[in-house]
């Protein structure tokens, strides 16, 4: 190895601490909300979220932003008094986007009655008319726990209800087991949405278990439930999966199917209870009960299972297919049955909820929203979620790497003198792929991490910029080039290898690719110098954003300092870099470094949040997010081009 690459002893504390991080973050999207307990979309196109807050409100979240307003107002209506009784549950019919009904489910503040009501939305669906409520259906509480209170549309077209036993302790009234009662149940009906005032308020689908002449309260689906909080369909298969919430012992999910017996009281998850002895497997009346696919015991603190989802998100956080779900007491999150959990949260999990996308949430009762996502960092190209040390040298086509994981080097010839580095995850394996873009052909040229798989790929002409970036959300690089001789962006989409053309920007300007929005799409964006104005174009709704951030001189240098997600505008000025924080909009200046030097902005410490960082002459000067320490040491030579400079937030 050459001189120029001897290292100083710092380096090996710089990749050995906070090894073995989980790749899996919380991202934070919500706060100072007041005990929310759902979060869903609409799926009406509009990409909005709806938040419901326990007391009574409906809060509305507008895509790729972080503006709350209220969607309606219900408080007068719901019951304020103890810790489960409340508004618990939003539906919104599969035809909203037309006819804007929308179901809640809420504990009534005269008796406490479950009440499921449908309400029609007004102005172009922007605000739910509270003078529209139809109550569906009542159902009396016998105490003031055990309310359920998830409502969902599944895939039938159908209205699902998920009714506690009625509360109190171990069932006193034997309701989940008496198929008379709804209490204890999942209930399933067709609500009226025919405006008629002389239709009934719901119908019975004819294919429920007990419907009709069969004895048994008609709008039963399946039986023996305790108090399914959270449940959800999977997108993909239609299957309803549950989190049953126990007594004592054992916190159970179950995949819901239609007339099936899940066993309370007479079991707590696959534990026969004692209460009724001669119903559990060996008594004389044995029932057939139908046991969870996944349990779990009130150790180390656990106590209440919140349900969650299958995961079939675009952006591939977790393999498809993987239920997530988590403990309302400890914070945990597991995948599946897997005894240890994936993330361990410091939050009260009242729920989960999903976007249009498939990705997941988590929603803390103290008052936060948070987005599930997989760590990720710029030139990352060993996989651990930390900017990877690296330079390319064009006079010998070689990049050499210093892997943070543990600190191994790798030197790899690809690419020529005059390429331009473009390192991204192409491939999809979350470690970023060596890659570059050679102006003089206009063609990408790419070696996977995975397998090595060399690709080369023609998009662009002399004179592009490239702009690699995730532009459509899946999480893969799309190849893109900005064209300043026309200020058009062409982008190839990696989901489907369609094709984009937008006319954004000047010659001159300075493409400043990011996510400023937090919608896991990178926006178009540039800055110009001329006047010192960043012009963003929103990936959602196409609104464009001006902002006078900077001067004729300045090096942006975009990336996610705050951690939430979303990119700050920021520059760096003859070694002082200037922030504005996308979380709260404070500035932050910062004297770090000296004029002439290289940004090298990444996410070193691997916080999620990433760190100033500038590069002089073969020398790396971090300061550390996470820590505020200072790291310095030398890897490269005069001449070298250090990747994460290069490499778009």
């Amino acid at each position: 190895m050459r001189r120029s690459f001897v290292l100083f002893l710092i380096v090996l504390f710089l990749f050995s601490a906070g090894s073995g991080q989980s790749p899996i973050r919380l991202q934070p999207f919500l706060s100072g909300l007041s005990l929310p307990v759902y979060i869903t979309s609409a799926k009406d196109g509009t990409r909005r979220l709806f938040v419901v807050q326990q007391r009574g409100l409906i809060r509305v979240v507008q895509p790729g932003t972080n503006s709350v307003s209220t969607f309606i107002d219900l408080t007068s209506r719901v019951s304020q008094t103890g810790t489960e009784r409340g508004l618990l549950g939003l539906a919104f019919h599969p035809q909203f986007a037309t006819n804007g009904y929308f179901f809640v489910n809420y504990t009534r503040a005269s008796d406490g009655a479950t009440v499921v009501s449908r309400f029609k939305a007004i102005n172009n669906n922007t605000v739910g008319d509270p003078n529209s409520e139809r109550i569906i259906i009542v159902i009396p509480q016998p105490f003031a726990n055990h309310n359920g209170g998830m409502i969902e549309f599944g895939p039938d077209g159908y209205l699902y209800i998920g009714m506690g036993d009625g509360g109190s302790a171990n069932d006193p009234g034997a309701r989940a087991q008496n198929i008379n009662e709804l209490l204890g149940k999942m209930l399933r009906i067709a609500p009226d949405v025919s405006e008629s005032p002389t239709a009934p308020p719901y119908t019975i689908p004819p294919d429920n278990p007990y419907a009709g002449p069969t004895p048994g309260a008609d709008e039963i689906y399946a039986i023996g439930l305790r108090n399914p909080w959270r449940w959800s369909f999977d997108r993909q298969t239609g299957q309803l999966w549950a989190g049953d919430v126990g007594q004592n012992a054992v916190e159970e999910i179950d995949i819901i199917l239609i007339g099936r017996n899940y066993g309370w009281r007479v079991y707590e998850g696959s534990i026969c209870t004692g209460l009724d002895p001669q119903l559990c497997a060996g008594g004389t009346n044995p029932i057939n009960h139908t046991p969870p696919i996944y349990e779990y015991t009130h150790s180390n603190g656990r106590c209440s299972v919140t349900g969650g989802y299958v995961y079939r998100g675009i952006r591939r956080t977790f393999q498809s297919g993987s239920y997530i779900y988590g403990d309302y007491c400890t914070g945990e999150i597991w995948i599946g049955g897997n005894s240890t959990p994936i993330i361990d949260t410091p939050r009260n999990i009242s729920s989960f909820g999903e976007d249009d996308d498939g990705e997941i949430y988590v929603v803390g009762l103290g008052g936060t929203i948070e987005k599930i996502v997989r760590a990720s960092a710029s030139s990352d190209f060993d996989g651990d979620a930390k900017t990877d040390i690296s330079v390319f040298r064009p006079s010998e086509g070689n990049w050499y790497l210093l892997r943070s994981s543990n600190g191994s080097f790798q030197a790899q010839q690809f690419g020529t003198n005059g390429d331009i580095p473009v390192p991204e995850d192409f491939d999809g394996d979350y470690k970023t792929d060596i890659a570059v873009f050679r102006p003089s052909n206009g063609t990408f040229y790419v070696l996977g991490s995975n397998g090595n798989v060399f690709t080369a790929f023609q998009w662009g002409t002399t004179g592009d910029i490239p702009v690699v970036g995730d532009y459509d959300g899946d999480a893969k690089a799309d190849f893109a080039v900005f064209r300043p001789s026309n200020g058009v962006w062409y982008v190839r989409n990696s989901t489907d290898g369609s094709f984009n053309s937008q006319q954004f920007g000047l010659n001159g300007d300075i493409p400043t690719v990011g996510d400023y929005n937090g919608d896991g799409r990178n926006d178009l964006a540039v800055f110009r110098p001329s006047n010192g104005t960043w012009y963003i174009l929103n990936s959602q709704s196409n609104a464009l954003m001006i902002i006078q951030f900077g001067i004729s001189t300045d090096i942006p240098t975009q990336a996610d300092f705050d951690g939430d997600g979303k990119t700050d505008l920021a520059v760096f000025r003859n070694g002082v870099w200037y922030v504005l924080n996308s979380s709260n909009g404070s500035l932050t200046v910062t004297q770090f470094g000296i004029s002439g030097d290289i940004p090298v902005v990444g996410d070193y410490d691997g916080d999620g949040r990433k760190d100033i960082a500038v590069w002089r002459s073969g020398f790396w000067y971090i300061l550390r997010s996470s820590s505020g320490s200072l790291i310095a040491f030398q890897f490269g030579t005069s001449g070298d081009l250090p990747t994460p400079r290069y490499d778009a937030p």
